[in-house]
Parts: C-alpha cells; structure tokens; sequence
C-alpha cells in the first residue's frame, strides 16, 4: 500500500483512486519499480475504449478473457453493468485467485452497494470450485459512478441488484468453465437439504471431490462417488430418501443403483457441459447451485511446472 500511494503522489492522484489488485507466485514480492514505472503510462493510456483490453491484461494461466454485461431500464432510464474477471487455478472461495470488478453507472449509495455486493458474491464467486485449493488473496469490487444520472427508486433497487448479481454470476461461471485442464463445465443442483446453507456445503463436497471430477472427466456415471462425497459434508440426511440424476438420467433412487442405460449415459458424459442433481426427499427445504469442473492430467501439467 505504501507503494501505491508512493506512485498515486507521483502522479497528483488521491490514494483512493489506486486500488492495488495482485495475483501470482506465493510468497515472491512484487517489484514496486516496476508498478510505479508503469503507471505513468497506464494513466495517459485511460480510455472508455480499452475495457477488453484490461480484461485481457489480468489473464494468467486463463485461457481466455472473462466479461459480462447487462442493462435494465428503471422508470428514469436505462443503467448498465459490466464486468471483467481472471481465474483459472487455485479456486475455492471464500479466499481464491481470483480478481473481479464489476461496474454501473447507476446511481447506488455505498450501504445499499454494499449489501448487493455481498449478497451477490454468496449467489456467485462464493459458488464455484476449480480444485478445491485456497490462494492467500482475492480481489473482488463493485463500483458505481452514477454516470447514467440514474438513481433507482426503492423499489427499483432489486432490479438494479438482479443486474449486478446477474454479471457476477456469469463472471464466476466462467471461471469454472476455464478451469486449469479442464474439459468439462459442471453445475451442481441439491435440493431437499435441512437448509440452504446444508445444501450449499453439501453442493460444494461434491464440487471439490477428486473422485467426483476424475469420473466426469472420464465420462463415467459412478453415482456412488457423488453420494459419498455428499455424506462427506457434515450434513444429516438421509441416503434411503436421496436421488441422483446426472445428465438428465436418474441413476440413484432412494440411495440404491437405478437402472439406466451405461453406454447412453456415458455418451451423454462426453458432452462439454454436465449436469448432476441430488434430491432429499422429505421436509428439508434447503437448495443450491454449485459450478466446478472436471480434473484432468491437464490440471497435473500445469502446476507442476508453474514456476519452471
């Protein structure tokens, strides 16, 4: 930080306008001359045009830049969202490698932006897994600059928070379906748990579960992993009333094998997108949505030989 505000009085800035954003190798200090030569440049190079240009500037083992965009129209016009994000390894919020910024120029006072921040990353960056590892930082923030002269009513915050929330969910998505080696996009639905929170640990032991992974990457319908990995959770519930579907095909009723087709499952495995949904019958209530991916030699090669 020291360094930052070195550079914001070399260039007449405040120091509130710099926000210091990092991602690498752990435990290896940035060199601060390098940071402070730049910005010079960076700053006469500031333009409305360059947003894809920065989103491309964050990649680092990413294989492709990450943004999304929305628009909705309240009664005094029209606010947009946009955002940019990087990540690709080392996922598995609440601490991950990850930076995000996301953008409107609506109207927000910083408490109400504040509450949609926070209820939004639970909904998104707090929803994904790539590995299942931690990094020791993150960086996610949600500015608004009131450009479009528009302040949403009251009742018009929770569409301005819908179209927020809606560009961190693809944002965060994204970085799942760019997982370091992976083939395949996962998305984890469990329904029927005590409680929403039950259902997110729940969703999130199937995400991380090595086993779990290494079978979708190989497209094999071993149903009894996902069933285990759910029991792994800390949660009470009950397998005899648990069913499984992966792909649309019931393989799991009531904790025992289904019969379903091996070879069409199988096929429908090989697809880049996969589905698994896992059911508590009974009185629970609780839901969620998880995204991770598959885990493949790819995943091997590449943090192998990161430093190398």
């Amino acid at each position: 930080m020291a360094t930052v505000k070195a550079a914001a009085r070399a260039l007449r800035l405040k120091p509130a306008q710099v926000l210091p954003a990092s991602t690498g190798v752990i435990g290896v200090e940035l060199d601060p001359r390098k940071i402070i030569g730049a910005l010079p440049r960076l700053v006469a190079g500031l333009s409305g045009e360059r947003f894809h240009d920065a989103a491309h500037a964050i990649m680092t083992t990413d294989l492709v830049p990450k943004t999304a965009f929305a628009e909705t129209t309240l009664r005094r016009g029209a606010v947009r969202v946009a955002g940019m994000t990087k990540g690709s390894g080392m996922i598995h919020p609440l601490m991950a490698t990850t930076l995000g910024f996301v953008m409107t120029d609506a109207h927000i006072p910083v408490p109400q932006l504040r509450a949609m921040l926070q209820r939004g990353v639970e909904r998104s960056y707090n929803r994904i897994s790539v590995d299942g590892d931690t990094s020791t930082n993150d960086t996610l923030v949600l500015l608004a600059n009131g450009a479009s002269g528009v302040k949403p009513d009251p009742k018009e915050m929770v569409k301005a928070e819908a179209a927020i929330t809606e560009v961190m969910e693809s944002l965060a998505q994204q970085i799942a379906r760019d997982g370091e080696g992976a083939r395949k996009f996962v998305t984890i639905d469990v329904s029927g748990a005590p409680s929403d929170d039950a259902a997110v640990r729940m969703a999130r032991a199937i995400a991380n579960s090595p086993l779990v992974k290494t079978a979708i990457a190989g497209s094999d319908p071993n149903w009894g992993r996902i069933l285990s990995a759910a029991g792994n959770a800390g949660v009470a519930f009950d397998p005899r009333k648990t069913d499984i579907h992966m792909q649309g095909i019931l393989v799991c009723r009531a904790g025992l094998a289904a019969p379903f087709s091996e070879e069409e499952l199988k096929h429908k495995l090989d697809e880049p997108t996969c589905e698994i949904r896992l059911a508590v019958r009974g009185k629970g209530k609780g839901k969620a949505r998880f995204w991770t991916c598959d885990l493949t030699e790819g995943y091997i090669r590449i943090n192998a030989s990161y430093r190398t």
